[in-house]
């Protein structure tokens, strides 16, 4: 089934401040740059962007060919580079504008004097001024004080994150306290919002004894230590930061502050108004604020947005229509499997806290949790600020080639295709190589980014640079403040995906990272929830949601939250471009990864194979350009062409023939990109400059200087672009929670769910190989364990492959029997077969209980009951393979699986649904494809006439139709009948009354895995499916005969 995506009916185009023509007409540098500095506005945007710079201009128009002149020279180069060849938004270089979909294509610029933009006063140096506030004015009476937000406790420690200025950027560390009666008092206090008199004041009603001085001295420890905060909100979303944080000041802090912050804002937004500003007005605002009590740095003081002026920004629906039908193609052709960025943790998570619902803070507790961050917030000074790279990891990668990395390289290597300036891969060829129906797991907010070009025939070509989401907020918050339209556009639009899932809660994730981030990231209000973490919100309380409400837990493989106060599970969502990947706490990096389990945009990537080609010629699909010619220069080879500090020309024809390089190429490094032109000296001292510790230069075509950009002025001028159009994928799943009764959970009375050894339950692991285990089992376990039968009230199994194959075998009883009498049994038979390594080891471990998984603290005995039946089912199962063949298993898990249902009292439509169910996440777990469903249904029917046999036969009224082999089946099964029968009502009753935290399909689906899981002695998961598939084929055709 192909996706069904729609556009939104709004767009937004980013382009720069001036044509492509300002860098492409111009041949001597100087020249460029004097024209280029004599631009209206040029002079504003280059000292918002560089304020030393400026100052260092007289360096060159003085001394041109000096050495600090030419250091100036290539600084302004770079920067009139950036200002007509890139795109992306960047202070008054380059902007955006909102536009609409319509019948065509029509983008034309207004006037760059017409353009507007939106100034405010760098985050740091709020940031600054409020660090300032919280030492000097502690004791006011106008400043509350609050509980640090981040805090939790492990035992009778409160752990939680400080904050610190460090040189220029916000800095965290992870402290801890320990907390007694006093320590309580004082947090309970401060959860009022009280300000410093008031809690020494409420703190002596308290306590009266206590000494005046020693509670103003304690009061003093608990906020220098970063426990209790300040209550001087800047916040990250909703209005902008510095009139928020004055609105805050205003209330207790020296108007001598209050007014120069005041009047700074007031000059900022005049100038904006005006729409143009000299470097002295900002120098001007920058030298009454250098009169605050903080340090203020120039370069520090302001950041700049701006809203591109167009005459006509209309984009063709038509042509965004196209892009989307070949994005199917393309993800089709390309590897479908997605890996879960949270996969380690799920593992961890598991393994320690499987079918629990978990506090946030609690599971990610870098000491005791299970940590996704490398930043785990220890005090480390001796390598604090150290930009390090990543260790080495001797993991090697171990991708699988797709069917289009195949059609790429197959048409690259093709003779002749070899010299060609470009490859067109036909989208009607494509389609036949489409082997698999495709289970799209687009997101449902997404968006395409776009550049427009026309070639000489004026035919439409279009650069895709990429997709992103969920959704497609992330590159469109941070500007919403430049436009209502865009504003209102974005928050309608989040407002349908929230619509697409009501079920749920989407929540916008509010944190401050380290760094100076906070210009970039902050934003308008975009959704109804908050999650804040570290930051300030001004959002109605009953819409933030703090860390300590939520839970996490684990569900098909995915890890999912949940907010104990709203009793919703909840969606995080990130709508901004921060790189959270690197240097953020566990908590944020955790949010953040969480956006992109369950979903993938479309994706484009070159083959591996080809990524150390000399050469690749463009490639296309059909109008789509998805690779643009790229080379891979010898470093050595670029500086040859420097002769004198003037590019050789013979050098340059004899490399560009070589590489078959353009005149004009680009150059990344990082997420700035340079555009270049080798026949001129000071670009390539520039290239050289930025690549110095390379070998091979990693070169790319500038599409600008092959095709001519859609977005022009009324002077016929070009322009580069990005357009981003925001995506609705109609198909896509809507956001579900399948836990019934979180919140019961959650809140259930506790019961013990961890055994170690010396404890009621006694738990070993024993390991060999899978066979050995087996046998081990049922030739000389079970007769112990029959044997024995007074030692202990109940037992069980389960197998294990995690690291190595293992059985685990669990004994519940008296403590001082299982340890006195049964284990020194046990001991006795199992020592012997270690000395002799038919066993690997033998090793006791905790019993750790999935109290969630299977109904809560009132079902969770009633369970370990019917595991323990099962255990005895599975254990003769496998004594009757040794006479009937491994047939056995399967027909036993058949037959079983179909008893279990009935004792439950599902009818034959609930068995189909639910069996249909779990053999439909089988199959997506599997990657299944018609392939496999064609070798299924194959394996059915060769199994249907003894399947068909043993429904009929297998029952007490039947006994005298079965054959021997039936006959031992339907023994065994009457026997687990008998058992489980009585545990199942009870079960049943607690349900009717309310006591059983899931429903009987999430409970059935467990035991029904357990069954599996103890029938089979290898590829459990796969037989698991098998089963499914065979049963959910039997129903369905007793369906069909009703």
């Amino acid at each position: 089934m192909s996706a069904k995506i729609t556009t939104d009916s709004f767009f937004v185009l980013r382009a720069p401040k001036l044509p492509v023509e300002t860098l492409f007409d111009q041949q001597d540098s100087n020249l460029m740059l004097s024209q280029w500095l004599a631009t209206p506005g040029v002079m504003e945007a280059l000292y918002v962007a560089s304020p030393s710079l400026v100052e260092r201009l007289d360096q060159w128009r003085e001394k041109p060919h000096s050495k600090q002149g030419k250091k100036v020279a290539l600084a302004l180069l770079r920067y009139l580079i950036r200002m007509s060849s890139r795109p992306t938004p960047f202070g008054l270089f380059s902007g955006i504008h909102t536009g609409k979909l319509g019948t065509e294509t029509r983008l034309v610029s207004d006037s760059a004097q017409r353009d507007t933009r939106k100034t405010r006063l760098d985050m740091f140096l709020l940031s600054a001024i409020r660090s300032h506030l919280a030492d000097t004015e502690a004791k006011s009476d106008n400043l509350q004080y609050h509980p640090n937000p981040s805090h939790y406790f492990i035992a009778d420690q409160c752990r939680y994150i400080e904050t610190y200025l460090s040189d220029d950027a916000m800095q965290y560390r992870l402290s801890a306290v320990d907390s007694d009666e006093y320590f309580n008092t004082m947090l309970d206090l401060a959860k009022q919002g009280l300000s410093f008199s008031q809690l020494v004041e409420q703190f002596k009603l308290r306590y009266p004894d206590a000494e005046h001085e020693e509670v103003t001295q304690y009061l003093e420890a608990l906020i220098d230590e970063g426990v209790l905060v300040p209550n001087i909100p800047l916040p990250l979303t909703g209005e902008s930061p510095d009139t928020a944080l004055l609105k805050a000041l205003q209330q207790f802090a020296p108007e001598t502050i209050t007014t120069k912050l005041s009047q700074a804002i007031t000059d900022l937004a005049a100038m904006d108004e005006a729409g143009e500003a000299s470097p002295q007005q900002y120098h001007d605002i920058y030298r009454y604020l250098s009169e605050l009590p903080i340090k203020v740095q120039e370069n520090k003081l302001f950041q700049s947005d701006t809203y591109r002026a167009f005459i006509e920004c209309e984009l063709s629906q038509q042509e965004v229509s196209r892009v989307t039908k070949q994005l199917q193609l393309i993800t089709s052709l390309s590897q479908t499997s997605q890996n879960n960025p949270l996969e380690k943790f799920i593992n961890q998570f598991n393994t320690r806290f499987e079918g629990q619902f978990v506090p946030l803070d609690v599971v990610l507790d870098d000491e005791s949790g299970i940590s996704v961050s490398t930043e785990t917030g220890y005090d480390a000074p001796l390598v604090g600020g150290l930009q390090l790279g990543k260790a080495n990891s001797n993991q090697t990668s171990t991708q699988t080639q797709s069917e289009l990395d195949f059609i790429i390289e197959q048409a690259v290597s093709m003779p002749s295709n070899l010299g060609k300036d470009c490859i067109v891969l036909k989208s009607s060829e494509l389609k036949q190589r489409v082997k698999n129906k495709v289970d799209y797991q687009f997101p449902y907010s997404m968006a395409v980014m776009l550049s427009l070009f026309e070639d000489e025939e004026s035919n439409s070509v279009v650069k895709l640079n990429g997709c992103y989401g969920p959704s497609a907020a992330n590159l469109l918050g941070r500007f919403c403040h430049l436009d209502d339209t865009l504003n209102k556009s974005v928050v309608a639009h989040l407002a349908q995906e929230h619509n697409h899932s009501d079920d749920v809660i989407f929540a916008e994730i509010v944190h401050v990272p380290e760094g100076r981030p906070g210009n970039v990231i902050a934003r308008p209000h975009l959704r109804q929830y908050e999650i804040v973490f570290m930051a300030d919100s001004v959002l109605d309380p009953e819409y933030q949601i703090p860390l300590h409400d939520l839970y996490v837990w684990v569900e098909n493989r995915q890890v999912k939250l949940w907010s104990k106060r709203l009793n919703k599970r909840v969606i995080p969502r990130l709508s901004s471009a921060h790189n959270f990947s690197a240097r953020s706490l566990s908590a944020y990096k955790f949010l953040c990864m969480m956006q992109y389990q369950e979903t993938d945009p479309p994706r484009f990537s070159m083959p591996a194979n080809l990524s150390s080609a000399a050469y690749l010629p463009r490639i296309m699909l059909d109008n789509l350009i998805l690779k643009e010619k790229t080379w891979r220069v010898e470093r050595k080879a670029l500086e040859a062409l420097l002769v004198n500090q003037q590019v050789d020309s013979a050098k340059l024809a004899q490399l560009k023939a070589q590489y078959l390089l353009d005149d004009w190429v680009s150059f990344a490094a990082g997420d700035n990109i340079l555009t270049l032109n080798l026949n001129q000296s000071s670009m390539v001292e520039i290239l050289l400059m930025e690549t110095k510790g390379r070998t091979v230069v990693e070169l790319s075509e500038v599409l600008t200087s092959r095709f001519t950009s859609r977005v022009t002025d009324k002077q016929g001028r070009h322009y580069a672009n990005e357009i981003i159009v925001p995506l609705f994928t109609e198909t896509a799943k809507p956001y579900r929670h399948y836990i019934e009764k979180p919140l019961e959970n959650i809140t259930a009375t506790p019961i013990t769910r961890r055994f170690s050894a010396g404890s009621e339950w006694l738990s070993l692991k024993i390991y060999s190989g899978n066979t050995i285990v087996e046998q081990l089992l049922y030739e000389q376990l079970v007769p112990l364990i029959e044997e024995n039968s007074t030692l202990f009230e109940k037992w069980f199994f389960i197998r294990y492959g995690d690291p190595d194959w293992h059985i685990r075998l669990r004994f519940y009883g008296q403590p001082e029997v299982l340890c006195g009498e049964l284990l020194p049994k046990l001991n006795q038979l199992l020592a012997p077969m270690i000395e002799s390594s038919q066993l690997h080891k033998v090793e006791l471990m905790t019993y750790e209980r999935e109290v969630e998984r299977y109904g809560g603290p009132q079902s969770m005995a009633l369970v370990e009951n019917l595991f323990m039946f099962d255990s005895i089912l599975i254990a003769k199962s496998c004594q009757l393979v040794e006479e009937f063949g491994e047939d056995i298993r399967w027909r036993v898990a058949l037959a079983c699986t179909d008893r279990l249902l009935s004792l439950f009292d599902y009818d034959a439509e609930r068995k189909l649904n639910l069996i249909s169910s779990l053999r439909a996440g089988f199959g997506k777990e599997f990657n299944e494809n018609s392939m496999l469903r064609k070798q299924l249904g194959n394996r059915y029917r060769d199994h249907q006439t003894q399947l068909d046999d043993d429904f009929v036969k297998l029952q007490v009224s039947q006994l005298a139709q079965c054959d021997e082999t039936q006959q031992a089946i339907l023994a065994l099964l009457e026997a687990w009948q008998k058992q489980a029968e009585p545990v199942v009502k009870e079960i049943l009753e607690l349900e009717r009354s309310g006591e059983l935290n899931l429903s009987t399909d999430s409970l059935l689906s467990s035991l029904l895995h357990m069954h599996n899981n103890r029938m089979f002695k290898a590829y459990g998961r796969e037989q698991e499916f098998v089963i499914h598939d065979m049963l959910r084929r039997k129903y369905f055709s007793e369906s069909k005969s009703l």
